[in-house]
């Protein structure tokens, strides 16, 4: 079976007229749960650790290539401001409150992207995909099935921390779990888990105690440890450069990028699915596109390949590092310029899908207009919807 950036794009849509309360969840990786459900949107208490209890078996299994560039993407316009998140893994494929997570990559401040003003983006949002979170898969990872999980506490508001899981199938990473033990714990302030509580205060992006070597660091500030401690005040973020990314693996082929990976920004609701009126979305940024990579077959398992542009990160997110000791670390490359678009054609109601006469392209129509961009391979674009190009008789529909 073949996923590409449009088909994830497609799947991130079809859950997004779910979110009803627009609560930020995890739409890749494919989280836990049967094919075509979604992650719970609300905030974790003891009795949902880990996961959301949502269940890993038969779950979509997202193939991760160690020291390749990957991302997070979220749907839901309930930012709270942002606050601070982390992506973890653990050996344990059906993860249990005993599971031990280990930190790759942690962002301090500004996780999810914040409106300007702070506060929540506009509800007309709430089926928009918020711009990605990208980090380096580490080649500390060792090789085989894990479970990963992106985690936040948010902000403003009540005090919460959401937690969605994904499966994941590491390759090219390390051959002992030497490096990987070595790795901090992921952070969790929920009543009742941890043998130490924490708590944290609202009003402020917080600082992990232990973040890792790969951060981060965003926000306005001011800055707070998770549990509590000094403030840092607000302003630009702590100087500082990512950490270098792990050089990948010799003979790993790096995926291809699409040649015209252009989304509408914001991305708009599909009235089919939508329920009332819509609204004029609020600015957004749109997400930086996911590069394409190669077929994978599917076993028991659905396997699908989530990577992004080496260097890419959205705008506003700049990486920083720890110092590092003795030679200077590299600067972090600049971000590849994204690829100009088609000119955009009429098009009507907003949110359809418009297929090209020769169904080797597709458009989502916002606000009147559609900018075409090439289906994925092995799809094609038909009577408004995107489907596998193989057999008719069993040809399945991936977005509508």
């Amino acid at each position: 079976m073949v996923f590409s950036t449009t088909t994830i794009l497609g799947a991130m849509l079809a859950i997004a007229p779910l979110a009803a309360h627009a609560h930020i969840i995890m739409a890749s990786p494919v989280p836990f749960g049967p094919t075509g459900s979604f992650p719970k949107q609300d905030p974790l208490k003891a009795a949902d650790f880990p996961c959301q209890n949502a269940p890993s078996t038969g779950a979509t299994v997202n193939k991760w290539v160690a020291g390749t560039d990957t991302s997070i993407n979220l749907l839901g316009s309930a930012v709270h401001s942002g606050g601070s998140c982390q992506v973890s893994v653990t050996k344990d494929k059906s993860p249990t409150k005993d599971s031990v997570w280990k930190v790759i990559h942690s962002w301090e401040g500004g996780c999810p992207d914040v409106p300007p003003g702070g506060g929540n983006w506009s509800p007309a949002d709430a089926k928009a995909v918020r711009p990605p979170l990208p980090f380096t898969i580490p080649t500390e990872l060792p090789n085989g099935e894990m479970s990963m999980a992106w985690t936040w506490s948010n902000k403003v508001g009540n005090r919460e921390f959401y937690m969605n899981c994904a499966a994941v199938e590491i390759s090219g990473g390390a051959k002992d779990d030497t490096a990987f033990d070595a790795l901090p714990d992921m952070a969790v302030n929920i009543d009742g888990v941890g043998k130490t509580p924490c708590t944290t205060k609202e009003d402020y992006d917080y600082l992990y105690e232990n973040p890792g070597k790969y951060v981060t660091k965003n926000g306005t500030g001011p800055y707070m440890p998770l549990c509590g401690g000094p403030v840092t005040p607000g302003g630009a973020p702590v100087a500082g450069g990512s950490a270098p990314a792990a050089p990948a693996n010799p003979g790993i082929p790096s995926p291809a990028v699409p040649a015209n990976p252009v989304f509408p920004s914001p991305v708009a609701p599909i009235n089919s699915m939508a329920s009332g009126s819509m609204g004029a979305p609020a600015a957004s940024v749109s997400p930086a596109p996911s590069a394409a990579s190669g077929a994978q077959t599917s076993t028991l398992r659905t396997i699908i390949t989530v990577t992004a542009p080496q260097g890419a990160s959205p705008t506003g997110m700049a990486p920083v590092s720890p110092p590092a000791s003795g030679a200077a670390p590299p600067s972090a490359p600049a971000s590849p310029s994204q690829a100009p678009g088609a000119p955009a054609s009429a098009c009507s109601p907003d949110g359809a899908v418009i297929c090209s006469p020769d169904g080797k392209q597709f458009a989502l129509c916002n606000h009147g207009k559609a900018i075409f961009q090439a289906v994925a391979g092995g799809t094609t674009c038909s009577d408004g919807k995107i489907a596998r190009r193989q057999d008719p008789s069993t040809m399945r529909t991936v977005y509508a």
